[in-house]
C-alpha cells in the first residue's frame, strides 16, 4: 500500500465514523425508534451496553459485512452463470433450484476468501504444534474447493447436494447475517434471470484485486 492510499483510507474511515456519530446523536435524541442503530444504542446484555466506540465499530462491521460480501455474491453468481451456460439454462428451466444455486455460488466463488482465528488452547494442526494465542489465517476459498469434501470441486453445479461449504465459516463465529445474505442473493439473481434470461458480457469483467474479498469492480453486460 502506498502512503497516499493509506492516507485516503484513513481519511475515509474518519469521515465514516463522523457520519455514524451524527446518526447516533440523532437516535439518542429520539425515543421509540426500531432501526438498527436505536436497537444497538438502547439494547443491553447482562446489564451492559455498548460504549460509544463499540457502537460505531459495530455499525461499520454490520454495514461492511452485510453489503460488500452480498454484492460480491450476486456479481460472482451472475458471471459464473455466463461462463457456464448449461447451468444457467438449467436454473432458468428449474427456478426452484435457486436456493441450491446460491449455496453453489458461495462455494464456487466464495465472496470472503479468508478468515482469521486465534487458538484458545494448544492444538496440533496438520502436524504443526500451535500454542494457545496463535493467530491463524484460514483460506475459505481453498477449503470450498477441497476434493476430499466435494465431488468435482472445480465444476459449477447449481443443484449440488450436499454442499457443506464454509463460505459463512462455522461454529460460534458463523456469519450472523448469512440468512439475510442468502435471501438477498436469491431474490436478486432470480429476478434478474427472469427479466434478462439472455444477458451476456459486453467486455471482460474487472476483479476487485484484493486477497480477502473476491468480487468484481465492473461487470459490463448486454441485457
Amino acid at each position: 500500500m502506498t502512503p497516499d492510499a493509506a492516507r485516503r483510507g484513513n481519511d475515509a474511515v474518519r469521515e465514516f465514523e463522523a457520519y455514524l456519530e451524527g446518526l447516533i446523536d440523532q437516535r439518542c435524541a429520539q425515543s421509540g425508534q426500531s432501526d438498527l442503530i436505536s436497537l444497538l444504542l438502547h439494547g443491553e446484555y447482562a446489564g451492559q451496553r455498548l460504549s460509544g466506540a463499540e457502537l460505531v465499530h459495530n455499525c461499520i462491521f454490520l454495514l461492511n459485512a452485510g453489503h460488500e460480501t452480498t454484492t460480491n455474491l450476486i456479481g460472482n453468481g451472475l458471471v459464473a452463470l455466463v461462463e457456464h451456460p448449461a447451468q444457467r439454462e438449467r436454473l432458468i428451466a428449474e427456478p426452484d433450484l435457486i436456493k441450491s444455486a446460491i449455496e453453489e455460488f458461495l462455494r464456487f466463488e466464495s465472496p470472503n476468501q479468508l478468515g482469521n482465528r486465534i487458538t484458545a488452547v494448544p492444538v496440533e494442526l496438520g502436524g504443526v504444534a500451535l500454542p494457545a494465542g496463535t493467530q491463524i489465517t484460514v483460506c475459505i476459498g481453498a477449503a470450498n474447493r477441497d476434493s476430499e469434501q466435494f465431488l468435482e470441486p472445480d465444476t459449477l453445479d447449481v443443484g449440488r447436494s450436499p454442499n457443506r461449504h464454509l463460505a459463512f465459516a462455522s461454529g460460534i463465529h458463523q456469519c450472523a447475517g448469512m440468512g439475510v445474505a442468502r435471501l438477498e442473493a436469491e431474490i436478486a439473481i432470480d429476478r434478474f434471470l427472469r427479466r434478462f434470461p439472455s444477458y451476456s458480457l459486453a467486455a471482460a469483467p474487472t476483479r476487485g484485486g484484493r486477497a480477502r474479498f473476491r468480487g468484481f469492480l465492473r461487470v459490463p453486460c448486454r441485457l
